[in-house]
């Protein structure tokens, strides 16, 4: 008798449903890494930001870029470097860009995706957590996964005493990786904000910024008055592309490699488009197409 109920109670254990694994601490952790990125999101005094920065244009060449901002839809911002200048002015539902080129280069792109300016940062969904140390810090590292698109899988390093993010390590294309560094953080305003900030692909030095100046300002109604022979655009809230473009089928030399990449441009009255340029991309395999203007 006593071996029959033994039986019956190792059957029962084996119907029971595996219990899911709690990721909120994981998931804690990893929107706490986020946290700079409140600079841009929900600040809510305005500000004045300097930065000096290094980008590879076939040599390390400076930059620099300011910023006047005041809020989300209220801001002034202007970036030189190499000869480039682009002057971006946000009033509202409308944006105003005057450059001296047809079209902002992917540095610059990628140097305001490593201050998470002009973007919403996408939510991750934490899926493990892995503790190290690297250079004699202990690290709390998030692995996680985009909630809007799952192959794009992270992995985010926090101090583990000061949970300050370190570093952001993603693989852009099959046999590449981006990573991003922040180091150096500094008080203001109640929000920790990296003084020093990295872009490496490949194990190569993309762009290198420095904070130089970070401090409460008054915002001048002028900043928002559009230059002459400013671009005109209007960002409606929530706005979706009428279309989808069909990824179209790898051709051969292409080795079958894929990837997203996002594009901005202007449609005109007569229907033809201008001022293109590269938001993301997801890969150095992945080329800008010669739109029809």
């Amino acid at each position: 008798m006593k071996q029959i109920v033994f039986t019956a109670a190792i059957l029962l254990v084996g119907i029971c449903p595996a219990i899911a694994k709690d990721h909120t601490a994981e998931q804690q952790l990893l929107d706490t890494a986020q946290k700079p990125a409140d600079l841009f999101q929900g600040k809510a005094d305005p500000f004045d930001l300097e930065i000096d920065f290094s980008a590879q244009w076939n040599v390390p060449t400076r930059g620099h870029f300011s910023l006047n901002w005041k809020s989300k839809d209220q801001w002034r911002s202007k970036v030189e470097i190499g000869g480039f200048e682009q002057i971006t002015i946000q009033n509202g539902e409308m944006q105003y860009i005057l450059r001296n080129l047809g079209f902002t280069p992917i540095s610059i792109r990628e140097l305001f995706n490593l201050l998470h300016f002009m973007n919403s940062p996408p939510h991750f969904v934490a899926t493990k957590l892995k503790n190290r140390a690297e250079n004699d810090v202990s690290m709390s590292c998030v692995q996680a996964e985009r909630e809007d698109y799952r192959n794009d899988s992270h992995e985010f390093c926090l101090d583990a005493a000061s949970h300050e993010l370190l570093s952001d390590d993603w693989q852009i294309a099959p046999d590449e990786r981006a990573r991003e560094q922040f180091s150096d953080y500094s008080e203001f305003d109640g929000i920790r904000y990296p003084t020093k900030l990295r872009l490496f692909e490949n194990g190569g030095s993309e762009i290198s910024a420095a904070l130089i100046s970070l401090q409460n300002a008054v915002f001048s109604p002028g900043l928002l008055v559009a230059p002459k022979g400013a671009i005109e655009r209007r960002h409606c809230p929530g706005i979706k592309s009428p279309v989808a473009i069909k990824q179209p089928e790898p051709t051969p030399g292409t080795h079958g490699y894929s990837g997203d990449s996002t594009v901005s441009m202007t449609v005109l009255t007569d229907g033809s488009v201008d001022d293109i340029h590269l938001i993301s991309r997801g890969g150095h395999v992945i080329e800008i197409p010669q739109w029809p203007r």
